[in-house]
């Protein structure tokens, strides 16, 4: 499996969808919030897809948003793509992204959508590919890896490392076994029409994770999920230290009410339980010394990683970080897994986009106020 699945990503597919006599349209939406890393770039790669029939609207929730200018000068620029910019969200839960969907939802023109995050680039057959994808039978959902490229600080070096690894190797091997719905909302494709048959867009405003949720409703539904060879490319600019581990607890925290079963056992893929387990069941049965056994299965982990990390930003035509680099963020990645998933679990609040938040067992949040004296000592994140 491991070639197979590695030759998919350095070879792309050639889409099919494109060359149709009547191809379906796709509306693409794009919610916006301040000025992201390369954000020109992003939504660059909207218009530039080649696919010949679809629509692009962003959405931000306030005129005075500095996004604004820029999605303007693109839609200048390309007359050719149809395009709406439209102000104001709708409160519909606690979730900010969906408040700021809602509108372009409504408007769309077409039952296919895409959703984009602002921060992400994609592969200019990115869209053709997806509509391979969900024309074919009981396919509901269209997903595509997260990658995270051009890191500009140690902290963002460690993140890069984290989700090109670790979370692309979980990522598409629980997709692969497709027992289950795990789906990140970077970029989804699905059809509207499925959608309103679990309540609409507005139903999922009171989730944190929306995008696990929805993609849940979907799965309920018998609809498949399938991710195509293109990845969502997103650049991490700079970050501290202390923003990626807020960032990883945070996450883990939101999961644990989620998908409380694969949050459980999260502990024994990660590098050091896994190995020193391996190691005492090999010294204690075949006398293997403790820690040659470890230093080799260690070593093993780091190459499959760092061979993994290469092949996929080869295949995005990125400049993977130098060795050295790399070996740095890699060892601080799995040296904090741990105390990091340990400090998650015991705790309940999240901050989030500025605002403080206590998770609930159904996966919603309730707002709390940052005054509160408990939150001081409630892990908050």
């Amino acid at each position: 499996m491991a070639p197979f699945r590695r030759c998919r990503y350095t070879k792309k597919d050639t889409p099919k969808s494109p060359s149709m006599l009547t191809p379906p349209s796709v509306s693409i939406l794009r919610p916006l919030k301040g000025l992201d890393i390369n954000l020109r770039e992003n939504l660059l790669s909207s218009f530039c897809q080649n696919y010949p029939a679809y629509e692009i609207i962003f959405s931000v929730a306030k005129e005075d948003d500095p996004a604004i200018p820029v999605v303007k000068e693109l839609m200048e620029e390309h007359p050719e793509i149809e395009t709406r910019l439209i102000i104001g969200d709708v409160a519909a839960g606690i979730n900010p992204k969906i408040n700021n969907l809602i509108k372009s939802y409504d408007s769309a023109q077409h039952d296919i959508l895409w959703v984009l995050d602002s921060n992400v680039q994609v592969h200019a057959d990115a869209l053709a590919r997806s509509v391979d994808a969900i024309l074919k039978p009981k396919v509901g959902l269209v997903h595509h890896l997260p990658l995270a490229t051009n890191p500009s600080s140690y902290g963002a070096e460690v993140e890069q490392v984290f989700l090109d690894t670790n979370h692309a190797k979980m990522y598409i091997a629980i997709n692969f076994v497709a027992v289950a719905s795990c789906i990140m909302g970077k970029s989804n494709l699905w059809r509207k029409s499925d959608l309103e048959k679990a309540g609409g867009l507005r139903q999922f405003a009171q989730y944190m994770a929306e995008d696990n949720i929805i993609a849940e409703a979907l799965w309920a539904q018998g609809l498949k999920h399938v991710m195509t060879c293109d990845t969502a490319n997103q650049s991490l600019g700079s970050l501290s230290p202390k923003d990626y581990c807020l960032r990883r607890s945070r996450w883990v925290r939101v999961r644990k009410y989620i998908v409380t079963a694969a949050t459980l056992v999260e502990p024994i893929t990660e590098s050091i339980l896994c190995g020193l387990m391996g190691a005492f069941g090999y010294s204690s049965r075949f006398g293997v010394s403790f820690g040659f056994f470890f230093l080799i299965h260690w070593l093993c982990w780091f190459l499959c990683d760092y061979t993994l990390y290469q092949t996929f930003l080869g295949s995005a035509q990125l400049k993977p970080q130098p060795i050295l680099h790399f070996a740095r963020a890699w060892f601080s990645r799995e040296i904090l897994a741990l105390p990091l998933y340990v400090y998650a679990m015991v705790g309940d609040k999240i901050v989030w986009r500025g605002e403080l938040y206590e998770l609930q067992r159904d996966g919603t949040g309730v707002k709390v106020s940052k005054k509160d004296s408990f939150a001081k000592f409630a892990g908050v994140l």
